[in-house]
């Protein structure tokens, strides 16, 4: 048996992703975007592949067409694929991998000043503005050790404006775990992206002073986001909030699938904090 997929239908959610990244990878650009929704537009989608292919064109993702799908590169799984993956607790904690301390990003890293604006100059009630380096070496962090790359892979993604901005040190990481998410063909999975450098408190835990604070070290505050260091990224946001259980394998806007191979690289998932943040990736090792 395998994933069939219709308008209306009963369909495995990460299957109606997977359908329109191909074919969007292919050119059929009337799907529209990956949403998880196989609607009019994926229908139109599927029937104009179906056509070119030389098939009846129904609109519904048969067995036929999926076939055909394969000859060009589409990933059929096996229909036990997600049963297997379908608890909580998929995937496994690493043992050997954790979440970077303040200590270990700031010697990575390299640590910078920074202050906070009065709440009403903020663009985020969390945003700080970052200075220069701690070590004098730098006058402005920012421009020494933050780079612009180029992630392909995340051409289809809602909120990539075309460049990922990060610390030099994390960008050949970031491109090769996507180039490593690509070569899994996983790169139906991510719907958005958010990040990766944005200088802010994490979530919450910003001065409750309206009027913000004067010059700080990064090395002394531990409540900044890695974000704050060019060093962690979102992924579907929407279905991964912070303090919920992360989207569950098979589901829309799962990340759970993408964790394996980024913890290979050294990148620490949010799914597994004590406060779930199933949408955050972190890299904890160079």
């Amino acid at each position: 048996m395998i994933f069939t997929l219709s308008r209306g239908g009963e369909n495995v959610i990460a299957e109606v992703q997977r359908w329109q990244y191909f074919l969007l990878r292919i050119g059929v650009t009337q799907v529209g975007g990956i949403d998880g929704d196989f609607g009019p537009k994926t229908e139109t989608g599927t029937k104009i592949f179906q056509v070119q292919a030389g098939l009846t064109a129904t609109g519904k993702v048969n067995e036929e067409t999926l076939l055909k799908a394969r000859e060009l590169g589409y990933k059929i799984l096996p229909d036990d694929y997600y049963h297997k993956r379908s608890t909580i607790e998929f995937p496994k904690k690493p043992i050997d991998l954790e979440s970077p301390s303040n200590s270990s990003r700031n010697h990575t890293f390299t640590c910078f000043n920074f202050m906070q604006l009065p709440r009403a100059s903020r663009p985020d009630a969390e945003a700080i503005v970052i200075r220069g380096s701690c070590d004098g070496s730098l006058p402005d962090w920012t421009t020494g050790k933050i780079t612009q790359i180029d992630v392909p892979q995340l051409k289809f993604a809602k909120g990539h404006t075309g460049k990922v901005v990060c610390h030099k040190l994390a960008a050949p990481l970031i491109k090769r775990l996507f180039e490593a998410w690509e070569a899994a063909d996983l790169l139906h999975l991510i719907m958005s992206y958010e990040g990766c450098f944005v200088p802010r408190y994490k979530r919450n835990q910003a001065t409750p002073d309206a009027h913000g604070h004067s010059e700080k070290k990064s090395s002394d505050v531990s409540a900044l986001s890695n974000h704050s260091f060019g060093s962690a990224f979102d992924i579907n946001f929407i279905d991964n909030q912070l303090g919920h259980v992360p989207a569950l394998c098979g589901h829309r806007g799962s990340t759970r699938e993408l964790v394996e191979l980024a913890n290979h690289d050294g990148f620490f998932w949010g799914g597994h904090f004590s406060k779930k943040d199933g949408m955050h990736f972190e890299i904890n090792r160079i």
